[in-house]
């Protein structure tokens, strides 16, 4: 499993790109930096995202990519998959003929660029060699993490999320979770608004992560507010009985 860290922060500024995970050479997970970092060959190769929910920042170059695509008139849609509940804010939000071209009508109903495919929570779908399973998390919206497995390993991937329950059981029975990658927007000191907005803080991470009980996958560690990247990083490193990395945009994990 290769994952490439396109864009892994909470907030945007140069040099911080917000959240999108390549897997391999043709699965996203988010669209929050897609086609300022890849080449136009690169995204040509993208045949599906998983979208976590539908906040800008994860979202944003799904619309760039449906753009480049269809002008670079690949025969083969974009498929865009989550819930029936994220699908439709997509929908009706972005691809809506006012903010965005509608591209699951461009070029044509018939031979659309981005096709919308609604993911059953709790359910798995095969992509390629991947099994991917949605489960939802607790956010101020809509929100699915999905665990993927291939080949006897696993890795979990959660969309923002402040504390939440289903995730941690499915991961705690999950076989050969070898990585959770998990958000922590805010230090310590503003849990209050952590909390206010569905984010995790080092408190709540580490609370969190003690729901796996004996499971020891790697976690690694995202969507930080730059400016609080340091505090954070002190506080993180005081968990113990974890191995947490700080991912870096342009980094590649292979699990």
């Amino acid at each position: 499993m290769k994952i490439r860290i396109l864009g892994c922060h909470g907030s945007q500024l140069p040099n911080y790109n917000t959240t999108s995970f390549l897997v391999g050479k043709n699965i996203l997970i988010d669209a929050g930096a897609i086609t300022q970092v890849l080449t136009l060959r690169e995204q040509l190769l993208i045949d599906c995202i998983l979208v976590t929910h539908a906040h800008l920042d994860h979202v944003r170059d799904i619309m760039f990519l449906a753009d480049n695509l269809c002008f670079a008139k690949r025969k083969t849609p974009l498929r865009i998959c989550s819930s029936r509940g994220i699908i439709e804010n997509i929908r009706r939000h972005l691809f809506n003929n006012v903010i965005w071209p509608d591209f699951t009508r461009i070029p044509s109903a018939q031979n659309p660029t981005v096709k919308f495919e609604i993911l059953s929570p709790g359910r798995k779908k095969t992509f390629g060699d991947w099994r991917v399973r949605a489960i939802p998390v607790h956010h101020t919206v809509e929100t699915m993490g999905f665990l993927m497995e291939s080949q006897g390993k696993a890795a979990l991937f959660l969309g923002d999320t402040g504390p939440t329950h289903e995730v941690w059981k499915v991961a705690g029975a999950a076989k050969g979770l070898q990585a959770i990658f998990v958000e922590t927007s805010l230090p310590a000191a503003m849990q209050s608004l952590a909390d206010k907005t569905g984010h995790l803080t080092s408190v709540t991470l580490a609370a969190e992560l003690k729901k796996m009980k004996d499971s020891r996958p790697d976690v690694y560690l995202y969507h930080m507010k730059p400016r609080y990247a340091g505090t954070i990083r002190r506080e993180v490193a005081r968990i113990p009985d974890r191995k947490i990395h700080i991912i870096q945009d342009g980094q590649v994990i292979r699990i």
